[in-house]
């Protein structure tokens, strides 16, 4: 599946599981759960989809903007809660550890290592050193990214390091079905967010 689709069926899986209660964790929320649900095709870089590498780092960078821009107009106080009572030393190791395990990953082949149990655990700890409330988001928008695409003909090595992958063949990454998962996570992302706001404004 492309980038933009993986983002909304995991922002939607999110939303629908979790239930934010207040501005500030529906924000987490959406960035976490998008991160998550586009970090796993860094590795793309490596097969001959390079464009569909530069789509995952452009939505990434746009997530952390508009994160930033929602910090600044709504006054969300995430800064704080990031670094309230904490040592910036693990938030560092985070971060770094964070970017080591994905220069690692954007070397592995398509559908390795960043579609494995493995990656998930290693970067649910590193953003766990950074923000531990995202870390739900973060895992079931990761989760998502992996459920789609066992529905592909490509097999996904949930199991790395061991060899050999799972996929149920139904359907190639691009065409219809793409469309179809795009359409229904974009429709169920709003849906979500709308039933978000009566909790956070009441």
């Amino acid at each position: 599946m492309l980038g933009k689709t993986h983002m909304v069926i995991g922002t939607a899986a999110a939303l629908a599981i979790t239930r934010p209660k207040t501005v500030g964790s529906l924000i987490i929320c959406l960035g976490a759960s998008a991160l998550g649900a586009l970090i796993s095709d860094i590795d793309v870089g490596t097969s001959e989809s390079h464009k569909d590498a530069d789509i995952v780092v452009t939505l990434a960078a746009g997530i952390a903007m508009l994160t930033a821009a929602a910090e600044y107009l709504f006054h969300l106080d995430l800064y704080r809660r990031i670094f309230q009572n904490t040592s910036k030393l693990p938030i560092i190791a985070g971060v770094l550890l964070f970017i080591v395990i994905c220069a690692f990953g954007k070397e592995q082949p398509h559908r390795s290592f960043m579609h494995s149990f493995l990656a998930l655990i290693l970067l649910a700890a590193c953003i766990y050193l950074v923000i531990p409330q995202a870390v739900p988001y973060f895992a079931i928008g990761f989760l998502s990214h992996i459920a789609i695409d066992l529905f592909n003909r490509r097999k996904v090595r949930l199991l790395y390091p061991f060899s050999g992958g799972f996929s149920l063949g139904l359907f190639p990454a691009h065409g219809t079905a793409n469309h179809i998962f795009f359409l229904l996570g974009s429709v169920l992302t709003a849906a979500e967010i709308l039933l978000c706001v009566p909790a956070i404004l009441f």
